[in-house]
């Protein structure tokens, strides 16, 4: 098991240093003056008074009224557990802020993208896979994809298992072999067709579509995202219908 420093938990804890280097040396000793604590726990005199006085504010340990004045703690048991609860409540705050922050951010985005369109340039076709799954982990309904899909895509086939088991409808025409496909995207519509795209539409309103040509090495790539375009859908759709009654399953 491994050695565990004390003051290296206690700064965990969120004690600073010098707090961390008293309290450490209180265990210790149970009880003691100020320039004993300052000695032992290398605390400068003109700061350990200070220390001092505010782990007791803390209630981690206790002033004992006298001449010469004393400090004690009285459980160093309940004082880590007192320590370790404050840290846990802390970390249950911060989730919370962020929570409802990721919830302002999303509900943000959500009404930036509401209409209009985005054209983007990524650097390699990586970067627009994982947008394009970021696109389609947001599906609440259908997804219908003319697809470029092979056994090296695994964040988009990924995304697209994972809207499959939130009970999304998937479509699929893919240009490329289907046995290796099928076997990885069980319960997913399929069909082989050399349709010339590489588009996908989401809930029927939303299309994410490749403008360079993915296939090929490039410097960059172009797409665009119509965030809320039922035209462009519907006309993407009835392509589909065409090249779906065409395509070999």
């Amino acid at each position: 098991m491994a050695v565990i420093d004390l003051n290296t938990l206690l700064e965990s804890l969120g004690l600073t240093e010098y707090e961390s280097k008293t309290l450490a040396t209180l265990f210790k000793l149970s009880e003691a003056e100020a320039p004993e604590v300052s000695r032992l726990a290398q605390v400068p005199k003109t700061r350990v008074y200070d220390v001092l006085d505010k782990l007791v504010k803390k209630n981690l340990i206790i002033e004992i009224r006298g001449r010469p004045k004393k400090y004690r703690v009285i459980d160093s048991r309940k004082t880590l557990e007192q320590l370790v609860e404050k840290r846990k409540a802390e970390v249950t705050e911060l989730e919370k802020m962020a929570q409802a922050i990721k919830e302002q951010v999303v509900r943000g985005a959500k009404a930036r993208e509401s209409y209009g369109e985005t054209v983007m340039k990524v650097k390699d076709r990586q970067d627009f896979e994982k947008i394009l799954s970021q696109e389609i982990e947001g599906a609440e309904n259908s997804i219908i994809g003319f697809s470029e899909l092979t056994e090296k895509d695994h964040t988009l086939r990924e995304s697209l298992e994972k809207a499959k088991e939130k009970n999304i409808e998937i479509q699929l025409l893919n240009s490329f072999s289907l046995e290796a496909l099928k076997k990885r995207l069980k319960g997913i519509d399929v069909r082989q067709h050399e349709h010339g795209l590489n588009a996908f539409i989401i809930d029927n309103k939303k299309v994410v579509l490749a403008i360079s040509d993915f296939k090929k090495e490039k410097q960059g790539y172009h797409f665009t995202i119509w965030h809320e375009s039922k035209p462009m859908a519907a006309l993407l759709n009835h392509y589909f219908e065409k090249c779906w009654k065409e395509g070999k399953a």
